[in-house]
């Protein structure tokens, strides 16, 4: 998974600490400067109380009130920033900055709405400019009017198209439409107006979602050149890495994430992942086993770690994790079906078809497993049953070569000869190297006296495998037939010296 930051770029409002000292008394104009000084230097309960203070001697400086507002919204005041605001609509009303500023505070106090208000406020009195359309985009975004939200970017823009950070919101909301083409557009024109750490890092998330994961990667890497401490910036360029199969590489990026973040179950989970495809199968286990640890309640993470047992041959473990996978999670298709795998290999086929049933009520169109159910149908005697599950799996996965190598031995079985040849072509279409792939082949053209091509199907099988007995065998009764008796029998020699019994009974009936 890809972790995208879902915040926007910051909000730019421009809040001045503007006092004027004219006509003011000496005393008040030493309170009013400590006032800023204090504010300055970020003791701003201190400049309250001096602006407080100054307000005594002066109840109707707008500005007294902007200012200690600003300094209760630094110390998240927000109900007295508000109300100072407030106070100073009522000496001035009509002031658009005012609403702009309270507006801004409404939206970190997290009343959208309001917000909302005031900006509608401002620039109906306006002049309107891009930051008051940009703040009430936002707050649209808060309020989830994606729409209306994109429509105050359009307009912010209009009136300042060098405006980065309104590219970059109006390209996050496109994204989180899942319109990342558009969206990519606008993150491009953010970075060429400003090439911050921020829109790469979103750009890159918005090229992962159309699977451009090398162009991805180099835009973590810039994210990480401008802004080493980006969260989730070494883990999403691992995660990268992982899709374009650079495992090792992803290592590295891995290990960075978990110095920052040792309670993830995702980076231990991703960074299992790598290892097992690296073959370090331990390391993996171990990485799946911290994963479980700090989120005991995700199936999918046994379903991993019981793949990982099965390369360190440990099947009963394998098949407990697949079983713990199903309990927390009765709708697991991939548990179900390598249970059923396990218990297939063991020849326990009535549990294996059980499984098997049970994956595909929950996920009919999952080819891979009507392939599976067909062999343990066949195992299970259910021929005509096993066809049928052949049949569907090649409906849906046309490119699996077992389930038409399978199909073929049915039609072969069933003395469809050549419905056999057929699904046998396809496979050396799909898997050349598919083990007996011309052998079976080879004898099903044998069947239909079709001797000739049946020998050249021989010759490959035997290319593939020179130690089978099998192969010589029926080389050397086809070459008999097709009268090359020499040639015949000195294949039924090698079958016979390869420990084939038929071939020595053969030799007597053929090569006197």
């Amino acid at each position: 998974m890809f972790y995208s930051k879902g915040i926007f770029k910051g909000i730019l409002v421009a809040l001045l600490l503007v006092l004027t000292t004219n006509a003011m008394s000496q005393s008040l104009d030493q309170l009013v400067k400590r006032a800023l000084e204090r504010m300055a230097t970020k003791n701003y309960q201190g400049a309250i109380e001096d602006f407080t203070l100054a307000l005594e001697e002066t109840p109707d400086d707008v500005n007294l009130f902007l200012n200690r507002s600003i300094a209760k919204r630094e110390l998240k005041n927000y109900a007295g920033a508000i109300e100072d605001i407030g106070f100073a609509l009522e000496v001035t009303p009509a002031d658009p900055n005012l609403f702009f500023s309270r507006a801004f505070i409404k939206g970190l106090s997290g009343d959208a709405a309001g917000a909302i208000e005031d900006y509608n406020r401002a620039i109906k009195i306006g002049p309107a400019n891009a930051n008051m359309y940009f703040n009430r985009g936002i707050e649209k975004e808060h309020l989830n009017n994606l729409q209306g939200a994109i429509l105050d970017y359009d307009k912010a823009l209009t009136l300042n198209p060098k405006y980065g950070d309104v590219y970059f919101n109006r390209g996050v909301i496109k994204a989180k439409l899942n319109n990342h083409k558009a969206a990519l557009l606008d993150f491009n024109k953010a970075i060429q107006i400003e090439p911050a750490a921020d829109f790469y890092f979103s750009r890159a998330i918005s090229k992962v979602a159309l699977n451009d994961h090398k162009n991805a990667l180099e835009d973590y890497n810039n994210v990480i050149a401008l802004d080493s401490n980006v969260e989730n910036a070494f883990f999403n360029r691992a995660l990268c890495k992982m899709k374009l199969n650079d495992f090792a590489g992803a290592l590295p990026d891995l290990d960075i994430a978990l110095e920052d973040n040792q309670s993830s179950a995702d980076i231990y989970f991703n960074r299992g992942v790598a290892l097992r495809s690296l073959q370090q199968f331990k390391e993996a286990k171990e990485d799946f086993d911290r994963a479980i640890v700090l989120n005991p309640t995700n199936g999918d993470l046994f379903v991993n770690r019981g793949l990982i047992h099965l390369e360190l041959a440990d099947t009963a473990a394998a098949i407990d994790d697949f079983s713990s996978a199903i309990e927390l999670n009765k709708k697991n298709v991939g548990a179900y079906f390598n249970r059923g795998i396990q218990y297939e290999k063991s020849g326990d086929f009535e549990a294996a078809l059980e499984d098997y049933n049970s994956a595909l009520k929950l996920d009919p169109q999952y080819g891979d497993i009507y392939f599976n159910r067909g062999v343990v149908k066949a195992a299970l005697g259910d021929k005509k049953g096993a066809l049928a599950d052949y049949n569907t799996c090649i409906r849906l996965k046309p490119k699996n070569a077992g389930a038409w190598y399978n199909r073929g031995l049915s039609k072969y079985a069933a003395k469809d000869y050549l419905g056999a040849i057929a699904d046998f072509n396809k496979v050396i279409l799909l898997d050349p190297e598919m083990p007996n792939i011309f052998f079976n082949r080879g004898i099903a053209k044998g069947q239909l006296k079709q001797y000739a091509a049946a020998l050249a199907d021989y010759d490959k099988a035997i290319e593939q495998d020179s130690g089978n007995g099998d192969i010589f065998l029926n080389r050397g009764i086809v070459k008999v037939i097709l009268k090359q008796a020499a040639g015949g029998c000195t294949d039924l020699q090698k079958a016979a010296a390869l420990g084939n019994v038929t071939a020595v009974l053969e030799m007597e009936k053929s090569c006197k």
